[in-house]
């Protein structure tokens, strides 16, 4: 049955409310939260916030969320979720069935900024938390950081999500009566009448236990590297290696689901795109299956890649390479696959750790063989990053011995600059011809 009568939708009977007190990098697990507006992953604090991780993953991984939904919205500040269930068989909304309250965690080192997720709880009570949670939309940190012992913040949202966040923020808000009355609402209520289409819903939360997003390389083999985007469980592994005459090559592995510590999927060569100084065609494009990899790894900084290319078989120890130091870290963090739709065939791997962004692009030369290029130091800030961009060649393919790389070779420069958190402009010149594109965030 659906919800009638705005003001008589939600009969629930609650022994508490719990409301989030309104204004007077990462670890390894993360949970996809797969919402009627889009995916939202939540990259958790597992050593930082034990006791308030645990509890999050209790009621993800006892289906507890399942067919929740944002049950309260506050442009600039926060959405709220956690706390109601949308019933399938009844179309009536109850309670979600909490577990005991948790003692409170918070740490001014884990401040309530834009893009973290922190526990909802009583007023005047610090360790009455148990399912509700909400995602800061603000810096919000002023705010809630010394309000009611600190509000526990226990992860945040991966870059990628953040434009779904701002999104269901977006959303047109309804008083409903009860707890919802900052209700943000989906598409259009037809005679008072709200259904489950009109609720931002949380249908089947899912955690997934190792995050292994980053740059990848064997250091003992400085040249080349993968870089690894990971959306829930599913891996992009993009690998810059070289060919037999020692030119820059790529591979990439599209779907690499992560089963346990590892994963494994089909390896694919791309040929006959256009090269990027000149406007793309890429009809010619042919994306071929040369082999299958698998990446198994002992922890979050290490691990194995196994591989059969062209019939060769081999492996390579790898580990999580770390180049950035800085405490001084931008509000955005620009870690992704990015691309340009109507391009498909070519895209850039960006890593950011602290204030750099290691930029590895995969493109074409002339003859429309794949070719990479690196901007291995490019200074972050806000709204992008601007840096000197390489062409490495001499290095060894990855079914032979390792033998080392030439010098690199500046062939330019390549400037990111990004609207907001999920699109951009990438500006460039390779081999005195200066171009652009327009990127996006690419989502699956």
């Amino acid at each position: 049955m659906l919800f009638t009568q705005f003001s008589r939708i939600f009969f629930i009977k609650l022994a508490a409310t719990l409301v989030l007190a309104v204004p007077a990098v990462s670890t390894a697990t993360t949970v996809r939260l797969p919402t009627s507006v889009g995916v939202i992953d939540i990259i958790l604090y597992d050593a930082a916030a034990p006791r308030t991780v645990a509890n999050f993953l209790n009621y993800v991984n006892s289906g507890t969320y399942n067919n929740s939904f944002i049950h309260r919205s506050v442009p600039g500040f926060i959405i709220q979720g956690g706390g109601y269930i949308w019933n399938d068989s009844t179309g009536n909304v109850s309670s979600v069935t909490t577990n005991a309250p948790i003692a409170n965690e918070f740490s001014a080192s884990r401040s309530n900024r834009r893009g973290t997720i922190a526990m909802a709880k009583s007023g005047g009570d610090p360790n009455s938390a148990t399912s509700q949670w909400f995602i800061n939309l603000a810096d919000n940190g002023s705010i809630l950081d010394g309000q009611n012992g600190g509000f526990t913040v226990f992860g945040e949202v991966s870059a990628a999500s953040m434009a779904v966040v701002d999104s269901i923020a977006r959303l047109p808000i309804a008083n409903v009566g009860g707890p919802f009355t900052e209700l943000p609402l989906v598409g259009t209520v037809v005679n008072n009448a709200i259904q489950k289409s009109n609720l931002a819903i949380i249908s089947t939360p899912t955690a997934v236990p190792n995050n292994y997003q980053g740059l990848w390389w064997n250091a003992n083999e400085s040249g080349w590297g993968m870089s690894l985007t990971q959306h829930g469980n599913i891996l992009f592994v993009a690998m810059y290696t070289y060919d037999d005459a020692g030119l820059p090559i790529w591979y990439v592995i599209t779907n690499c689901p992560v089963v346990a510590n590892g994963c494994t999927g089909d390896i694919y060569r791309a040929n006959g795109g256009t090269p990027p100084t000149v406007p793309w065609t890429g009809q010619g494009r042919i994306l071929t299956k040369v082999g299958t990899g698998t990446l198994a790894f002992s922890n979050s900084s290490s691990g194995t890649f196994t591989f059969n290319i062209n019939n060769i078989a081999g492996s390579k120890a790898i580990t999580q390479q770390i180049f950035g130091n800085s405490a001084n870290s931008p509000a955005f963090d620009y870690t992704d696959l990015w691309w340009n739709p109507a391009e498909s065939g070519w895209g850039v791997s960006l890593t950011q750790q602290s204030n750099i962004i290691f930029a590895a692009w995969y493109t074409y030369d002339a003859s429309g063989n794949p070719i990479w290029y690196a901007a291995t130091n490019c200074p972050a800030t806000a709204t992008g990053c601007t840096g000197p961009l390489f062409r490495f060649t001499g290095g060894a393919p990855l079914t032979s011995p390792w033998r080392g790389v030439n010098p690199a070779g500046p062939v330019g420069d390549i400037k990111f600059a990004f609207t907001n958190p999920a699109n951009g402009t990438m500006s460039y010149t390779v081999n005195g011809v200066s171009a652009s594109r327009a990127i996006t965030r690419q989502v699956y």
